[in-house]
């Protein structure tokens, strides 16, 4: 399999070191431990590790890829999505229906992407074999025995070969392997000696209102794109609340919310519908949204592990960001931070700026038959809507969401009122 094809596939120009590295380590090695900072192309290089491996004449499941969440799997497969390599998937994680997952399974994909949990179950069920399966990833390895999956990924074990190649990865230090899963001999490659990726910037933040100071930062920042971390549930919601009644376009994103909700927020903050993403730890892992430019930590994190994790949600694969630290002299200081030296004084002067994307809603989706050329062309012809007008959009099992310009968004829905997609009558309204 040509890996310059399939990174080229996925609009990126050649590898980077530590992925070079990965992939050259896991060809000499059975087992390889990945250790690197978040955001520093962790996905690439396990799924072109893995892929090289691959072998197109063989039928079955081929790679286990295991992830501790549903927003890091959904990611893995959109990543292997992008690399369009020949090679069947399928992705299984709880809030997804088992029917259509079983439905998936019973075509035996090469590749699985699976939260352990909903993998375990669907391999009790007999929904399919891993007999054939010499490869396995666990992405956030830290991360899934913190989640409690030890167990799980255990009993997930005993149905793989007895000769495996492994490759586990984090951005934190693996200080524990379950005995199912450890090997004599393994590769370690390190990555995250600065615990801080390249280009990011860290700001201390003078902040005797904290949330005053959290709206005047993200008026300063304009229409460029934040998430803003809380510790809990009930002040994610306060938060994110108190920012709509001032005007913030900001959308919610805990793990309390049901996961229809969760994946709208998402595809709203990727698409540019909402400029602010405030959310629990829950968004410090797996959530690789390129142009995020801004961190700010609301509350601080426990753990030193979960302050590098959030901070890795910008100055993402090279790119340039920002993480601020609000503080006031009331508030004591982690023992694991030292506060920056640079200090950040917001505009506040500056108002907010509304998204110049809205999302619109189809109810329909790939199973309906409807495609994102059906999208595109309905919204050209029908909407009216020039290619620029046009942003990202997402197709779901049963139903679809296209992000279009704001400033057409009324002459949209007027253009479009009581049309036909594919001869078909499809709901359309402003996603909520």
């Amino acid at each position: 399999m040509n890996l310059d094809v399939l990174l080229k596939n996925s609009g990126h120009k050649q590898l980077l070191p530590l992925q070079e590295a990965t992939i050259d380590a896991f060809k000499k090695n059975d087992h390889v431990q990945l250790l690197a900072q978040t955001g520093s192309g962790k996905t690439i290089a396990f799924l072109l590790a893995t892929l090289q491996h691959f072998n197109p004449k063989e039928e079955g499941a081929q790679i286990l890829i295991l992830s501790p969440t549903r927003e890091l799997t959904i990611q893995v497969t959109e990543v292997l999505k992008a690399l369009r390599a020949p090679a069947s998937s399928s992705a299984c994680y709880g809030g997804h229906p088992v029917k259509i997952e079983k439905n998936e399974l019973s075509q035996h994909p090469n590749i699985i992407i699976a939260t352990p949990g909903r993998l375990l179950d669907h391999l009790k069920r007999e929904h399919l074999q891993l007999d054939n399966c010499h490869q396995v990833v666990i992405d956030e390895f830290d991360k899934c025995l913190e989640f409690g999956f030890e167990k799980e990924m255990n009993e997930i074990r005993k149905y793989l070969p007895n000769r495996l190649k492994s490759l586990f990865v984090s951005a934190t230090s693996l200080k524990y392997i379950p005995s199912e899963w450890k090997e004599s001999e393994s590769k370690q490659l390190h990555f995250s000696e600065n615990k801080k990726p390249t280009g990011l910037k860290l700001w201390k933040v003078d902040a005797p209102d904290t949330f005053q100071s959290l709206t005047e930062c993200i008026h300063t920042f304009g229409k460029e794109q934040s998430v803003i971390f809380c510790n809990y549930r009930e002040v994610v919601e306060d938060v994110s609340n108190r920012l709509i009644q001032d005007g913030i376009s900001c959308i919610a994103y805990h793990g309390g919310m049901d996961q229809p909700e969760r994946e709208l927020a998402l595809i709203k903050f990727r698409n540019g519908s909402a400029n602010t993403l405030v959310c629990t730890d829950l968004g410090a892992r797996g959530l690789d949204i390129e142009n995020v430019k801004h961190v700010i930590h609301y509350q601080f994190p426990g753990t030193e592990a979960e302050f590098i994790h959030r901070n890795g949600r910008t100055a993402r694969a090279e790119n340039d960001g920002n993480a601020y630290i609000l503080h006031n002299d009331k508030q004591g200081i982690p023992e694991y931070l030292d506060l920056p030296e640079n200090s950040f004084k917001p505009n506040s002067k500056a108002t907010a700026q509304h998204p110049v994307w809205t999302t619109l809603y189809f109810n329909a989706g790939k199973k309906d038959k409807l495609r994102k050329l059906d999208i595109v062309g309905f919204l050209s012809q029908q909407g009216k809507l020039q290619q620029d007008e046009i942003g990202k959009i997402d197709i779901l099992d049963h139903m679809a969401y296209a992000a279009v310009a704001t400033k057409k968004f009324k002459k949209t829905m007027d253009n479009i009122h009581m049309k036909r997609i594919k001869g078909k009558r499809i709901v359309i309204k402003k996603a909520k």
